[in-house]
């Protein structure tokens, strides 16, 4: 059984998640068959969502917390307040694709 603050924040990336693959709906609705949406959204937010989230959330490269800026200073590390950014920017980019 998972404690209450993983099964919280499992619910949070999975509305984050949603989110982003909502946004692919409203850019291909009509231009894609239904069977390619729903391939597009298990591949959005199981493999892609994740590491994107990871990387400016979490330890990764692009976020401003991990300590380990990879650019020259830390001024050009990501911080997303609200998730927005992320969210968006996730959907937007594989609604272009």
């Amino acid at each position: 059984d998972m404690p209450n603050s993983k099964r919280d924040f499992f619910f949070f990336q999975f509305a984050f998640a949603a989110t982003a693959a909502t946004i692919v709906s409203g850019a291909v609705a009509g231009r894609v068959a239904l069977p390619g949406y729903f391939l597009l959204v298990v591949w959005l937010t199981a493999f892609v969502y994740p590491v994107i989230s990871h990387n400016i959330w979490g330890s990764g490269f692009l976020s401003a917390f991990n300590g380990q800026a990879p650019f020259i200073d830390d001024s050009c590390n990501v911080i997303d307040f609200a998730g927005s950014g992320v969210v968006h920017m996730t959907g937007g980019i594989a609604a272009f694709w």
